[in-house]
């Protein structure tokens, strides 16, 4: 049944802002379908994301998608987390009695686990986002809980930095066997429209440019497009500071385009190179 439109944001508080600074250690990820509809395989798709150093956990971040046979058409595959999902549920019925939306779940017992320093066993869950914590997000853990103490062959480096007021730039990268492996790079806006500084981008609050369906890039290429091509890029040279032959790197749009991203991949490359684990492939240290 369709559920009455309300609105209730203004009493709605939640927060998508990841961990400020340098983060890494061991790598750990499962991800899945879950909570499927009969005669239909794919329904929701949940990811999560741990970080172990020296036995402590440096990050568990949970992500959920939506189906690609969700009953609104601009939701179908959209990330939960970093879209506008949570504004939608905000103007639901169901949840002015719960005053909580699927992020405040999520990030509740991720709080609990680095708190507790575990993935396994009892979480409290908030009352209204509790089915894909309990359905998704705590199965993940327990897969990742069995072979969290067992060395893992990949690890993590993730940093996230104010690029703007308003804007923080986060880029993450797996390695394993002295190559990269996997890497993301995104911008995430602020929890709060006032701390944007562009009023363009002020109705973007609490969505980051990858995930929102909405946002509209200022240079002639898809936010995440762009970054998709770079990410295949950065796996074949194997080097960050490389963007020899992407789509505006030359000339006026360099800066536009590149300019934040630079600010927060010199500073990782940096780091990789000091611990040792990536070769230089010629761009050398980054200032």
């Amino acid at each position: 049944m369709r559920e009455k439109t309300i609105s209730i944001l203004n009493s709605l508080s939640w927060s998508i802002q990841p961990k400020m600074g340098l983060v890494k250690g061991a790598y750990y990820r499962e991800e899945g379908w879950f909570t499927p509809h009969p005669g239909d395989s794919k329904d929701f798709y949940g990811v999560l994301e741990a970080v172990s150093n020296d036995g402590k956990l440096q990050m568990v971040e949970f992500n959920e998608f939506n189906a690609p046979t969700y009953y609104i058409r601009k939701y179908q595959n959209a990330s939960k987390r970093y879209s506008d999902y949570a504004f939608l549920q905000a103007s639901r019925e169901r949840t002015a009695s719960t005053h909580v939306v699927l992020v405040n779940g999520m990030t509740y017992v991720e709080e609990q686990m680095m708190r507790e320093n575990r993935l396994d066993g009892a979480f409290d869950l908030l009352t209204g986002a509790s089915n894909s914590i309990r359905e998704s997000m705590l199965v993940l853990a327990e897969k990742i809980s069995e072979r969290l103490h067992t060395p893992s062959p990949q690890s993590y480096y993730g940093l996230a930095k104010a690029v703007e007021p308003g804007i923080t730039g986060r880029l993450q990268v797996v390695t394993e066997k002295g190559k990269i492996v996997s890497c993301f790079y995104d911008e995430i806006f602020a929890d709060h429209p006032e701390e944007i500084e562009n009023p363009e981008l002020k109705p973007y609050y609490r969505q980051s440019k990858y995930y929102s369906l909405d946002y509209v890039s200022d240079y002639p290429c898809g936010f995440n497009a762009l970054f998709d091509m770079w990410g295949e890029h950065v796996l074949k040279c194997q080097n960050l500071m490389d963007l020899s032959g992407l789509r505006f790197s030359q000339g006026e749009f360099l800066g536009r385009a590149w300019g934040n991203y630079l600010k927060v991949a010199g500073e990782l490359w940096n780091e990789l190179l000091k611990d040792g684990v990536l070769v230089d492939k010629g761009i050398g240290e980054y200032v």
